[in-house]
């Protein structure tokens, strides 16, 4: 005689052990089986249990998902420690000066004050700019006058450029653009009034 199988655990079901037959497709069973499994084992029964609901992900939601943990990490790694903002003043009272500048400090340490808790002061005294003394019109004019293809009028005047101008042009030529820099000196001494630090010229 063929011992009866059960569909669960596919061991023999003797006659010495409890068994279970199912009310619905009358499929024997062992008792512990059909208890571990909440109900018949055979598919398609109408006493299996229920079947539990399926999670269904769309690509998108994957897509997402994947997205979402790999800016996590980058997120967490770049984000800067966050600055402890300054209690506020309980209400009813105005804050202090002392306050207010402490909170300046914290927020903008760089501007107001150096990395210590006591704002930095400014222990230099800054020179006064005295004018210089202004030159003299008339040996402006004579050394326009005499040496102004070298520039001559120019370097008094402290207008370095124009007059390596004057005489590069003067030079490169070998004389002549001589005339032509003799020119520019006449145009020179007939307009300009003040050297090249804006004093004017004396008389």
């Amino acid at each position: 005689m063929t011992a009866t199988l059960c569909p669960y655990c596919q061991g023999p079901i003797s006659d010495s052990e409890e068994s279970t037959v199912c009310s619905g497709c009358e499929t024997p069973h062992h008792k512990d089986c059909y208890e571990e499994n909440n109900g018949c084992t055979v598919f398609g029964c109408q006493c299996a249990p229920p079947e539990e609901p399926k999670l269904s992900i769309s690509t998108p939601d994957l897509m997402n998902a994947s997205t979402a943990t790999a800016a996590a990490p980058a997120l967490s790694a770049t984000s800067a420690p966050a600055i402890p903002s300054p209690a506020p003043p309980p209400p009813g009272r105005a804050m202090t000066t002392e306050e207010l500048q402490q909170i300046a400090y914290r927020v903008v340490p760089s501007i107001f004050s150096s990395y210590d808790d006591s704002p930095a002061i400014s222990t230099t005294v800054e020179q006064p700019v005295l004018p210089s003394e202004p030159k003299n019109r008339m040996g402006f004019m004579i050394l326009g006058a005499l040496l102004g293809p070298l520039g001559a009028h120019n370097w008094y005047a402290g207008y370095h450029k124009k007059a390596a101008a004057q005489l590069a042009i003067t030079v490169l030529t070998l004389g002549f653009g001589s005339p032509m820099s003799w020119l520019w000196a006449i145009i020179d001494i007939c307009t300009i009034d003040r050297d090249s630090n804006g004093v004017q010229f004396s008389s």
